[in-house]
C-alpha cells in the first residue's frame, strides 16, 4: 500500500513539473530581470519550466527559423510580421510595450538640445557627437535605423559607431564613451545609474512605442503544443498582466511595461 502510494504521488509530481519550453527572446527582457520573475510564477502556477536565449531579436527570429526554440518573444513588428508571412510562424500576440528612449552621458547638459527626435538626429550627426548603434540586427538597432531613414539623414558620419552588442553593453560602451545611444526604457532604467547615463528630453513618445510580442512557431514538435497552449494563455492571463504592470514600479517609480500595445 505504502509503495502504491508513493509511485501515485511521484507520477503526479512528475506530472506537474514535466513541461519545459525553450524560447527565443530579446536581451532587454533577460538584462531587466523581467523574463526571470515570469519563469518563476510560470512554474509554481502551471508547472512549466521557461528557458531561454537571449539574443537580438533578428538572432532570435533565425533561431526560431531553425526551429532551435519552441516559441518566440520579440520587439521589432515589421520582422515579425514578415517573419508570420514567410510560414516561419502561424501566429503574433502583441502582449506589451515600454518605449524607445535616447540617452547620453547624464554630466551633459542638455539644456540647448532640440526636443524634436528629427531635430536631436540632425544635431548629432552635424555636429558629429559620437553616438553607439547596436549594429546587431535587434529590435533596437532595426528601430534606430528607422529613425535615421525617417528623418532623412545619412547616419555615415565619422563618429557613428556599431557595437555589435547587446543592450547593457552598449548602454556601458556609451557611458564610457560619453556619446548617444537608442535604448529601451526598461533596460536603461534597470542599469542607468551604473553607467551614469541620462534620457534626452523629447517631445512625442508615441513614435518611440516598442511593442513586445510572443509568435508562435509553425514548427514545434507536438510534445510542446499543450505547454507553448498554456503558456500563451499564462501570458495574457490576468496574473501576468499584473505583473506587467506592476515590475519596476518599487524600485522606478515606474513599471518597466505596459499592457496592451
Amino acid at each position: 500500500m505504502k509503495k502504491s502510494v508513493f509511485l501515485t504521488s511521484l507520477l503526479i509530481c512528475t506530472n506537474i513539473y514535466a513541461g519545459e519550453i525553450l524560447m527565443g527572446t530579446t536581451t532587454s527582457l533577460d538584462d531587466t530581470g523581467f523574463l526571470t520573475e515570469i519563469s518563476k510564477t510560470l512554474k509554481n502556477e502551471k508547472g512549466i519550466e521557461l528557458k531561454w536565449i537571449a539574443k537580438g531579436t533578428g538572432e532570435a527570429l533565425e533561431l526560431g527559423k531553425r526551429g532551435d526554440v519552441d516559441i518566440l518573444f520579440t520587439h521589432d513588428p515589421g520582422r515579425e510580421e514578415k517573419f508570420i508571412k514567410d510560414r516561419y510562424g502561424v501566429k503574433r500576440h502583441p502582449l506589451m510595450h515600454n518605449y524607445f528612449v535616447v540617452v547620453t552621458d547624464n554630466e551633459k547638459d542638455l539644456t540647448n538640445y532640440p526636443k524634436n527626435l528629427n531635430k536631436l538626429l540632425s544635431k548629432i550627426a552635424k555636429e558629429n557627437l559620437i553616438f553607439i548603434s547596436r549594429g546587431d540586427k535587434s529590435g533596437t538597432h532595426s528601430k534606430e535605423l528607422a529613425m535615421w531613414k525617417e528623418a532623412k539623414i545619412d547616419k555615415n558620419f565619422k563618429n557613428y559607431k556599431e557595437a555589435g552588442l547587446g543592450m547593457a553593453k552598449t548602454l556601458n560602451l556609451t557611458s564610457e564613451l560619453q556619446g548617444f545611444t537608442l535604448s529601451d526604457s526598461g533596460t536603461f532604467l534597470k542599469v542607468k545609474d551604473n553607467f551614469k547615463l541620462q534620457e534626452v528630453p523629447l517631445d512625442e513618445k508615441e513614435p518611440l512605442k516598442n511593442i513586445y510580442s510572443i509568435l508562435e512557431l509553425s514548427n514545434v514538435q507536438e510534445s510542446k503544443k499543450d505547454d507553448i497552449k498554456i503558456f500563451i494563455e499564462f501570458m495574457q492571463s490576468k496574473e501576468a498582466e499584473e505583473i506587467m504592470k506592476n515590475y519596476g514600479k518599487n524600485e522606478f517609480g515606474t513599471p518597466l511595461f505596459f499592457v496592451g500595445n
